[in-house]
């Protein structure tokens, strides 16, 4: 691809001028970020969903990614504190409960918001999919530690030890 070409391209993923089978994100005036493989056009994912999936420049979308991760270790937090599995001396089950809830509320909310940060800024910068990937993750498991809390708070803690 010459610079003559590059020039009327918008931002997205381009063939890596520095090495063959390599791409990098163009910016619609430079490259930036590092070179991924061009995806496989056999693989279970097309190319443009493959590309959608990497973070590329958009920080939010990477920072989302990782919380996709925090988000699921939140919620198996949770089930593992209110199944009764997981005890720590000192501290009452139901406040076990109770912080693994709210840390699992709080990862899911936070991966939300850069989520839709990134979803922001994906036309310009990428990752569109990883972040609506991210949005969907905190949402499903999120939404249950979210509305448990909520319902403890509106009965009054009704139940819990003073």
């Amino acid at each position: 691809m010459s610079d003559d070409d590059l020039d009327a391209v918008g931002p997205g993923w381009q063939p890596d001028p520095e090495r063959a089978g390599y791409e990098r994100w163009f910016d619609g005036t430079a490259f930036t970020g590092r070179a991924h493989r061009e995806p496989d056009p056999f693989s279970a994912f097309s190319p443009a969903v493959a590309r959608s999936l990497r973070p590329g420049p958009n920080r939010d979308a990477r920072l989302a990614r990782l919380g996709i991760a925090l988000t699921i270790l939140g919620f198996v937090t949770q089930l593992l504190a209110s199944s009764g599995l997981v005890s720590v001396r000192g501290v009452d089950d139901t406040a076990l409960v109770l912080l693994a809830l709210a840390f699992a509320a709080a990862v899911a909310a936070l991966t939300a918001v850069l989520a839709l940060r990134a979803l922001h800024r994906a036309p310009r910068l990428g990752g569109k999919g990883i972040a609506t990937l991210a949005l969907g993750v905190s949402i499903i498991l999120g939404l249950a530690p979210v509305l448990l809390l909520v319902a403890i708070g509106l009965a009054g803690g009704a139940g819990l030890p003073s």
